[in-house]
């Protein structure tokens, strides 16, 4: 496997990313969110797609309407799919008012 160092990672030759986190995956419909297919694949594993594709839509709205989102932009946001973080909780709820 080939190591590439990444400046972006924190200082100069820092952490070698691997080839699972080099490239960017495009979510249908969800403009702000960035994640690689293997991180998305695992969250989908992880906690289903039902509730993935609610937490995306509410990051989504949340990085482009909040100022403290804006910060956020242009970054990875997997750190954000804690099992017990705001994010999920939230979707999690909306989910049961829906039922």
């Amino acid at each position: 496997m080939k190591r590439i160092y990444s400046i972006e990672n924190g200082k100069k030759g820092g952490r070698p990313a691997t080839e699972k986190c080099i490239n960017k995956f495009i979510i249908p419909s969800i403009n702000t969110v960035i994640l690689t297919e293997y991180q998305y694949n695992t969250l989908i594993e992880k906690y289903g797609i039902l509730l993935i594709e609610k937490a995306l839509r509410i990051l989504d709205d949340w990085l482009s309407t909040s100022p403290i989102g804006i910060k956020h932009k242009g970054k990875n946001h997997y750190a954000l799919f804690r099992s017990d973080g705001w994010l999920l909780n939230i979707a999690k709820l909306c989910l049961k008012q829906q039922t």
